[in-house]
């Protein structure tokens, strides 16, 4: 189960001291946040800190619709005469089969001249429902990439993208049929790039929902049984449990905007904020801590510390680390959690993830009565609860008996 850094604004060094040290497998880049004429540097770059590094170039076309807006936040996709193969659109436009194929061309021959480890074709965001004019125009997409691809002549792999509201999950028949019509797709892509989007990163809630979760873990189910490679985008925690039920990758990154996936990335701006408090991530609660909780719980519950050489980040004095290696922290975290959970048959793997969730509910015990008060609303245990029956859920789905 590989892990890549989700790319966006205020890299720094990060992604760089995450693959030079191998927490990271890859990164899938944000032409929002490179300009341009960075790219190809930035690339080489990359392949300087690691060789085996894979990288990715996500067209982030769905941006397309919102696009239309003068006050959508672009950032580098609307930079006048950069990325020439992205352009706005409305709905109507991409019903014709030549616009979309014209689209599909021009991402498809801009990636070509990357030196990137596969190629990501584009599509649009299904917002609402699979039975919809976007879900429609998704499926076009996907049928015409390979396609479209093959007359480029380029030997690497190619990824499909598909992007789909969280809400599109909560209808199973629907989710079925869709499905089933990629399953039979006769020109196929290589594989996937699966994004579930949310309406705001910040409520825990919109991916921490039971049905939410069966359902992205029944995609990669299905699309894997059916000869696919799967690389989730914005999967952050989720990552080992898609990994269980058949992902090849999956990736996170800084901010919460890079956990999450979601369509306000490309919003107008709504002013500034707070710089977001430090979070420990703990593979015993399967959750980030605040980190003045961990040094408050370090000591008194150390089932919650991950024994990785990156908690030497949190020092014992304060607890506190530097901003920028966070998220070093996070993805060591990950990376023990797909080691730990994802091997085996699925069986097993998703034996092992409900072990960690009972194992997660015992610690949460612990810890709430070693706090002086209640865990941050984002620290506590509602997750739990939410992932254990996702998973059963899911595999009444995938018609698995689990005991």
């Amino acid at each position: 189960m590989k892990l890549y850094a989700q790319h966006g604004h205020g890299d720094g060094k990060k992604t760089a001291e995450g693959l030079a040290k191998k927490y990271i497998d890859g990164v899938i880049l944000s032409p929002k946040d490179i300009p341009e004429s960075k790219l190809k540097s930035t690339i080489k770059q990359f392949r300087t800190d690691s060789r085996k590094a894979e990288i990715l170039f996500d067209p982030q076309f769905y941006a397309c619709l919102a696009a239309v807006d003068p006050a959508s936040n672009l950032g580098n996709l609307g930079e006048e005469d950069a990325y020439a193969y992205f352009q706005p659109r409305r709905r109507s436009q991409l019903l014709s089969e030549r616009q979309l194929c014209q689209d599909l061309d021009a991402t498809l021959q801009f990636q070509s001249e990357l030196a990137v480890s596969a190629l990501i074709a584009p599509n649009i965001l299904i917002p609402r429902s699979f039975d919809s004019a976007e879900a429609a125009i998704s499926m076009d997409f996907i049928r015409n990439a390979r396609k479209r691809y093959t007359k480029l002549g380029d030997a690497r792999p190619m990824f499909a993208t598909l992007a789909i509201a969280r809400e599109t999950l909560l209808d199973k028949e629907e989710l079925l049929r869709f499905l089933n019509d990629l399953t039979i797709l006769e020109d196929r892509p290589d594989g996937f790039y699966v994004l579930v989007g949310v309406n705001s990163t910040e409520a825990r809630s919109e991916i921490y929902h039971a049905d939410v979760i069966a359902g992205w873990m029944f995609i990669n189910h299905v699309l894997k049984l059916n000869g696919y490679r799967i690389i989730n985008g914005y999967s952050d925690i989720l990552t080992p449990f898609l990994g269980s039920a058949g992902a090849e990758a999956g990736a996170t990154g800084w901010w919460s905007n890079l956990r999450a996936f979601s369509m306000d990335r490309f919003a107008p701006p709504a002013g500034g904020g707070r710089l977001p408090i430090e979070r420990y991530l703990s593979c015993g609660l399967m959750n980030r801590i605040t980190f003045d909780e961990l040094g408050r719980l370090r000591d008194e519950v150390p089932a919650i510390l991950n024994g990785l050489g990156t908690d030497k980040l949190y020092p014992e004095e304060s607890s506190q680390p530097q901003r920028n290696q966070e998220v070093l922290q996070s993805w060591d975290a990950i990376r023990q959690l797909n080691t730990q959970l994802v091997q085996g048959g699925m069986d097993s793997a998703l034996r092992k993830c409900l072990g960690a969730l009972d194992k997660a509910q015992k610690i949460y015990g612990d810890a709430e009565a070693s706090l002086p008060r209640p865990f941050d609303p984002k620290s506590n245990d509602q997750h739990v609860e939410a992932l254990q029956e996702g998973l059963r859920l899911f595999s009444g789905l995938a018609e698995l008996d689990l005991g």
